[in-house]
C-alpha cells in the first residue's frame, strides 16, 4: 500500500496451541460442510462460517492476520460484489493472490467460509490479500476481525427497510466501521454521494475520493427516490449542479457551504454503445486512463472508479489496471450474460429501488425484441418487506417505444409483482403469473422471439434458484467453480 502500512495483529493468542488445535478443527469441519452442501447443490456459503466460527470465534482474525499484504473491505448498499470482484480482476492481472468471497454471501459467516475454503487443513492460509465484500449492517464486526489496510464505501441508499430502517441508521453503521479500523489505512469514498462525505474522515486514515466529473445522456427514468435531500450538517435542502441518479452528484448546501469535495479519481470521458460496452477515460493524480469496459449498465462507472481507486492505493501500474478492466466480467448474478438456443439472456439482481431504476435504464437501452422476467422472494436475504417495488419506475416499460414479447412475474411475491405491473400500465394479457421459478424460466425462454433478449430481473434468493437453473441447462456454472 503507499503508505507501505501493514496492519500487524497481536500473536500472543495465535500461538497457543489449543488455540491452532481448535483452528485446525473449525477448517476441517468447515471444509467438509463445504463439500457436502454443495453436493446437495446448496452453494455451501452459510452453514460452515457459522459453525467454523462457533468451534474457534477467533479463526477469521487469526486467518485474516495470515496474508501477505493484508485485508480490504467493501460495502456500501450497491455494488459491493462487481467492484469487489474488479479488484480481484486486477490483482490477478498483477500476479497477487487473494481470498475472495465472491458468491456474494457478505455476512460475518460468508467472510468465514471465503477463509475457510482458502485455508490449509492445518488451519493456515497463505495469500497475498484477503478481499471481502461485507454488508452494512456486519460491517463494524468484520471490520475489528479483520483489520483491513483499505476500506471503500460504494454509496448508501435505503434497503431492506426490515432490517436495516432509515438511510441514517445505515450511515451510522459504517461511521462506526470506518472509525474501527486501524490508524494509517486507505479510506476510498465516493465523492458524488453527500450521506458518504458527511463521514468526516479521520487524520489518522489516508482518504481517496472518486466521482464523476462529466454529463451524462439525460434519459427518462424518474429519479424519485432521492434518500438524501437535506444537508447532513445544516438540515437545510441540498441543491445540484450536477445529479446522475438517485441522490448522487455534484450536490451543495447554499446555506453552510458543503459540497462536494474535487475527488482524487474521476470520469472525464465517456461513450456508450448500444451493445452497452463503453469507451472510458479516467483521471488520476499524474495521469489519465484511457480503456474499453464491456460492463453492461451506466451505474458500472462508479465501481470501475472504486475499483481504480483501491488500486492505486495498493500501488499497481496503470497498464496493469487499463488490462485488468478491458477483460472485466460480470461477476454473479448481475448483469451476467447467456446465449440460448438463439436468444441472449440477461440476469441482473434487483434488490431496491435506487439499484432496480438503474437495471431498468440498460433494459431500456436495448434493442430489439425483449423479454421481461422479475421474480421477487421475501425471505430474510430478500429482505421481508417488499414495498420498495412501487418506488421503482416499471411505468416506463409501458410509456416508452420497446418492444415486450413477454413478462413473467415469478417467486413467492409473484402476485404482487404482477398488481405492481398493472398499475405500472402493462396490459393484463401480457402478464404471466407462476410463483414457480423454473417453470416460470421456462416460458420466459420460449416466449422469448429468436434474437432477441430476456432480462431476468430477481431478487437475492430468487437469483440464486434461478441460477441453479440455469446451470442445469448448461448457461454458466456455480460461483465456486467459475475462477
Amino acid at each position: 500500500m503507499r503508505n507501505k502500512h501493514k496492519q500487524v495483529t497481536d500473536k500472543g493468542g495465535f500461538n497457543n496451541r489449543l488455540f491452532k488445535i481448535k483452528i485446525a478443527a473449525a477448517v476441517i469441519v468447515g471444509k467438509t460442510l463445504i463439500a457436502a452442501t454443495r453436493i446437495l447443490g446448496r452453494g455451501g456459503t452459510t452453514l460452515p462460517g457459522r459453525t467454523a466460527q462457533k468451534i474457534e470465534p477467533g479463526l477469521v482474525s487469526k486467518l485474516a492476520h495470515e496474508t501477505g499484504k493484508g485485508s480490504l473491505v467493501v460495502t456500501g448498499t450497491n455494488g459491493k460484489t462487481t467492484t469487489a470482484a474488479l479488484i480481484t480482476s486486477i490483482m490477478k492481472e498483477f500476479g497477487s493472490s487473494y481470498v475472495h468471497n465472491q458468491s456474494g454471501s457478505n455476512m460475518s459467516w460468508g467472510v468465514a467460509t471465503a477463509f475457510v475454503e482458502a485455508a490449509s487443513l492445518s488451519g493456515n492460509i497463505s495469500t497475498d490479500y484477503a478481499v471481502m465484500e461485507v454488508d452494512e449492517g456486519a460491517f463494524p464486526g468484520v471490520v475489528n476481525n479483520l483489520k483491513p489496510g483499505v476500506i471503500i464505501v460504494t454509496n448508501i441508499f435505503r434497503d431492506q427497510l426490515d432490517r436495516y430502517g432509515e438511510i441514517d441508521r445505515i450511515q451510522n453503521t459504517i461511521r462506526q466501521g470506518l472509525e474501527a479500523q486501524p490508524a494509517g489505512g486507505f479510506q476510498i469514498i465516493n465523492a458524488d454521494d453527500p450521506s458518504l462525505v458527511a463521514l468526516a474522515g479521520s487524520e489518522n486514515h489516508c482518504r481517496l475520493t472518486y466521482g464523476i466529473d462529466i454529463e451524462l445522456p439525460v434519459d427518462h427514468i424518474q429519479d424519485s427516490v432521492k434518500d438524501l435531500k437535506i444537508c447532513p450538517q445544516c438540515f437545510n435542502e441540498l441543491a445540484y449542479k450536477r445529479i446522475y441518479y438517485a441522490h448522487i452528484g455534484h450536490f451543495y448546501c447554499s446555506n453552510c457551504g458543503y459540497s462536494r469535495p474535487e475527488p482524487d479519481i474521476k470520469l472525464t470521458g465517456y461513450e456508450e454503445n448500444r451493445t452497452g460496452s463503453s469507451r472510458l477515460e479516467v483521471q488520476y493524480p499524474g495521469g489519465l486512463l484511457k480503456f474499453n469496459c464491456p460492463l453492461l449498465g451506466r451505474y458500472n462507472l462508479y465501481n470501475i472508479l472504486a475499483a481504480i481507486s483501491c488500486a492505486f492505493a495498493l500501488d499497481i501500474p496503470a497498464k496493469t489496471i487499463i488490462c485488468a478492466l478491458e477483460k472485466a466480467t460480470p461477476s454473479f448474478g448481475r448483469m451476467e450474460q447467456f446465449t440460448y438456443k438463439n436468444k441472449k439472456v440477461v440476469i441482473a439482481l434487483i434488490k431496491n429501488p435506487v439499484g432496480a431504476n438503474e437495471v431498468l435504464r440498460t433494459v431500456l437501452n436495448r434493442e430489439g425484441d425483449l423479454s421481461l422476467m422479475v421474480a421477487i422472494n421475501d425471505k430474510i436475504a430478500d429482505g421481508t418487506d417488499v414495498s420498495w417495488l412501487w418506488d421503482v419506475d416499471f411505468e416506463q416499460l409501458s410509456s416508452r417505444d420497446i418492444q415486450l414479447s413477454a413478462v413473467i412475474s415469478s417467486g413467492l411475491r409473484a402476485w404482487d409483482m404482477a398488481v405492481r405491473f398493472k398499475y405500472a400500465g402493462i396490459m393484463p394479457d401480457l402478464i404471466d403469473i407462476n410463483k414457480n421459478t423454473e417453470k416460470a424460466l421456462q416460458s420466459a425462454l420460449a416466449k422469448t422471439a429468436s434474437g432477441g433478449t430476456l432480462f431476468i430481473l430477481p431478487s437475492y434468493t430468487a437469483m440464486l434458484e434461478i441460477r441453479r437453473h440455469l446451470n442445469r441447462m448448461g448457461l454458466g456454472k456455480p460461483y465456486w467453480e467459475d475462477k
